[in-house]
């Protein structure tokens, strides 16, 4: 049997979390092309040495960020994403270790924010806005699973910049989530959530839907405090 998988960080990230990142860092660092196969979830389940709900959890994780997709039956398993586009090196945006403090970045993606969030409103389908209220059911659901309920924090707020159009503002925006991931998850940022608060996100969500406009503007104030008006 194999070892039990052990998150890389001595951190409250999650097993699923932490399987999902190894999956998703395997996806980018070796240009898996879309439609690869890489396993069944069982394959996964052995090669991680995780239990059943927790490989669930990670390709669900990994669903919604659109990374790969699940298909079930003869000639199934987990596939990368046909959306599924290489990762952005932190380095490569200047992120090297000790070159920007978390308050710094933190300060930085509330500012971008706004801007996120009308691309959104401006761009969106109705698959992305269904693709939202599955990840605010699954928040709801784990409102009292701290742990949890930040993973789908971050993957709700991933969901929303993938309908962002300009490419620049979408890759340094999830670059700074990658930080303020790794940085709360270690315990570095205590203060960075508060309580769960699922109807927050929803009425975040809900205003992305209705499109560009006053509505949003007003959310994203009470949202994101302190981000500049747009």
């Amino acid at each position: 049997m194999s070892p039990e998988y052990r998150p890389p960080l001595a951190s409250r990230v999650t097993r699923a979390e932490a399987v999902a990142r190894e999956v998703e860092a395997e996806i980018a660092d070796r240009g898996l092309p879309p439609g690869r196969r890489l396993g069944t979830k069982e394959d996964l389940r052995r090669r991680f040495g995780v239990a059943v709900a927790t490989i669930n959890e990670a390709v669900r994780l990994l669903e919604m960020r659109d990374l790969i997709s699940a298909r079930p039956g003869p000639g199934g398993g987990v596939f990368v994403a046909a959306s599924a586009g290489p990762a952005q090196p932190r380095r490569a945006l200047g992120f090297a270790p000790g070159r920007a403090s978390f308050g710094d970045c933190g300060a930085i993606r509330n500012a971008l924010e706004p801007l996120i969030c009308h691309e959104a409103a401006r761009h969106h389908g109705d698959e992305d806005i269904r693709a939202l209220r599955k990840i605010l059911a699954a928040m709801e659901h784990n409102a009292g699973d701290p742990a949890a309920y930040l993973d789908l924090d971050w993957a709700l707020h991933r969901r929303i910049a993938k309908m962002c159009r300009n490419a620049p503002l979408h890759s340094i925006y999830l670059t700074l989530i990658d930080v303020l991931q790794d940085a709360s998850a270690a315990g570095d940022l205590p203060e960075l959530h508060g309580e769960a608060d699922p109807a927050v996100h929803r009425e975040l969500v809900d205003a992305i839907a209705a499109g560009d406009g006053p509505r949003l503007d007003a959310v994203v104030d009470r949202h994101t405090p302190g981000a500049p008006a747009t």
